[in-house]
């Protein structure tokens, strides 16, 4: 893909959930127009994924006698710091979303859910699991 994308944004981040603030969103949301501008004829997915690829081999040269390191190895700061610039804006934002919120069951009829009303955080209010089939 070059130039097909016309418009839009790729939008990357974690959703952490089940502390007293529900759940936090933190991520970046890059524009197509900000990415083309940065790298001619990109669009922001790759550009979201190519300057961490970027940032590590950069770690690696400047690191070469450190052996195989996984990326959690790789100290983040340093790796952020190579990146931002090609990330578009940071965005770190609450929201009162939980798993049974607006809960509705899409797999009916598959999924015969048990759910804990009791606490919302618990696995089996996210888990799917095989019904008795369609």
């Amino acid at each position: 893909m070059t130039d097909e994308i016309i418009s839009g944004a790729d939008i990357l981040g974690a959703l952490v959930m089940g502390h007293p603030f529900q759940s936090w969103w933190c991520g970046t949301d890059l524009g197509i127009e900000e990415s083309r501008r940065l790298v001619p004829h990109q669009n922001a997915t790759t550009m979201q994924v190519a300057i961490a690829v970027v940032a590590a081999c950069m770690w690696m040269i400047e690191n070469p006698r450190r052996g195989l390191c996984v990326p959690d190895d790789l100290p983040h700061d340093y790796v952020l710091e190579v990146s931002k610039p090609y990330l578009g804006r940071f965005v770190s934002v609450a929201s009162d979303w939980n798993p049974l919120k607006h809960y509705s069951n899409f797999f009916s009829g598959y999924d015969k859910p048990q759910l804990d009303m009791s606490d919302v955080w618990q696995f089996k209010n996210f888990l799917i699991t095989e019904g008795d089939g369609i």
